[in-house]
């Protein structure tokens, strides 16, 4: 490409400080899972990556730098999400559909009324008997940075963006019952009531992150897991959580979910080589994937970024081995926003290079399919690969996560480890017994223009 995409990560800054929430402690549901609804996969992932060249640069904040004020940012033009529903409030639970986050903390809904509605299902404060707004002399309320409170006794007014200016929600937060089968959960969520982007029929965001407000933090989960499959796959979507053992199988590997001390609350991993075609590469420098002490690099994961980036030293050499071994010449891919791409009838027939990452930990190596690191669009013709360079920060987005089941073992807050299986592999399950808390909700994968 004719520059580097600069990523920065931009964050939902929510808390600062350490948040107790206060009350009884809470009934925890043993095994939710969320199944999902054939949609091809293929539709969705063209008009994703299509977008790439548009709103990647901003999609991420540098740990090194934030965005200037004057600095232009027209990220989140198109991005991947995985939506799944939630039961919020009592007398009548309303199902409220929300986006899978992991990069968040806050758990929000649109509520009634909104001066600004997103069209989705919208969750109705009136009609649930548990329904109560936190007030600004909260400690919850009190640890939120970016809260909007006219009076101490008043509502805890909050405001959320997310990738830029134009994708944000305001509103207050709240409390009510949340439920997972027989288990009625009380927990702290936001309840909006505008908001401005295109969220593609979800209602809100539901924050995976290590933050104290996420779903993760106030379930007091043990674990959670998901799998997108893609079409090519036997398996279904879902995502599952819950606080008994990790569900795992032969084939699954871990390594260690690292802590970056700016960005506390994300997940980070050690990514220590790059294999391809079962070789090495050791032409990519040592320590190009370190996360340093002072919060600058390292290789972070997401779920609503679809393409992978690799910092230029260890993409330049991707790229480079990638283009000796696929004879065909290379074709200008601006039309998708790529930078290695080729028609689709010159490599149609070849068996292209197999990349594999490899992670700190034994035999810790996560074996890339064909359609987690290339895409193949048929309207332009084009084939190319989803991996893309920056300076500083990898990511590892959600392509090379389809077709595998990703577990965040977070039982030991002190070694929180990431657990994968091999791709194209069934996803681990649990006995009937021990799926005391299955449920039967609706989980897709949708495009964000």
């Amino acid at each position: 490409m004719g520059r580097i995409l600069q990523l920065v990560v931009v964050l939902l800054v929510l808390v600062q400080a350490p948040l107790i929430l206060s009350g009884p402690v809470r009934p925890r549901p043993k095994i939710n899972r969320f199944s999902s609804q054939a949609r091809p996969m293929k539709f969705i992932l063209r008009s994703v990556v299509k977008g790439a060249g548009r709103w990647i640069k901003d999609q991420i904040m540098s740990p090194s730098r934030g965005r200037q004020e004057d600095e232009p940012d027209n990220s989140a033009d198109s991005a991947g999400f995985f939506i799944f529903n939630l039961s919020i409030g009592t007398s009548t639970p309303q199902e409220i559909p929300g986006i899978l986050d992991i990069t968040s903390q806050l758990v929000w809904s649109q509520c009634k009324p909104c001066t600004t509605c997103i069209p989705a299902a919208t969750f109705e404060p009136n009609r649930s008997a548990t329904f109560s707004r936190l007030p600004c002399s909260s400690q919850t309320c009190q640890s939120v940075v970016n809260q909007t409170c006219a009076a101490k006794d008043g509502p805890c007014g909050y405001i959320a963006t997310y990738g830029d200016a134009t994708t944000n929600t305001t509103g207050y937060l709240s409390n009510d019952t949340f439920t997972f089968d027989s288990a009625q959960v009380p927990l702290v969520f936001g309840c909006s009531g505008a908001s401005a982007g295109d969220f593609s029929g979800a209602s809100g965001v539901f924050g995976f992150s290590r933050g104290p407000l996420s779903l993760v933090s106030q379930l007091q989960l043990s674990w959670f897991s998901y799998f997108w499959a893609s079409d090519d796959s036997s398996g279904d979507s879902f995502v599952q959580f819950g606080d008994d053992e990790v569900p795992r199988t032969s084939n699954s590997r871990s390594t260690p979910v690292l802590t970056n001390p700016l960005y506390p609350d994300l997940y980070f991993v050690n990514l220590t080589g790059i294999k391809i075609d079962g070789e090495l590469q050791r032409d990519i420098p040592a320590g190009t994937f370190d996360l340093r002490a002072n919060g600058s690099g390292g290789v972070v994961l997401s779920t609503t970024v679809p393409a992978t980036f690799l910092e230029e030293a260890a993409y330049d050499v991707v790229k480079k081995v990638l283009s000796s071994k696929i004879k065909p010449k290379p074709v200008n891919g601006s039309a998708l926003g790529l930078d290695l791409c080729y028609t689709i009838q010159s490599i149609a027939s070849l068996t292209l290079p197999k990349i594999a990452l490899v992670f700190d930990g034994a035999d810790a190596v996560m074996h890339l399919k064909r359609s987690n690191y290339f895409f193949r669009d048929n309207e332009t013709g084009l084939d190319c690969l989803t991996i893309l360079p920056n300076r500083g920060l990898s990511l590892l987005g959600s392509l090379v996560q389809t077709d595998r089941n990703i577990t965040y073992d977070i039982a030991d807050a002190q070694a929180p480890q990431l657990v994968f299986d091999d791709a194209g592999a069934a996803p681990p399950v649990h006995s009937l017994a021990s799926l005391s808390m299955a449920l039967s909700f609706t989980v897709w994968m949708v495009v964000l223009f």
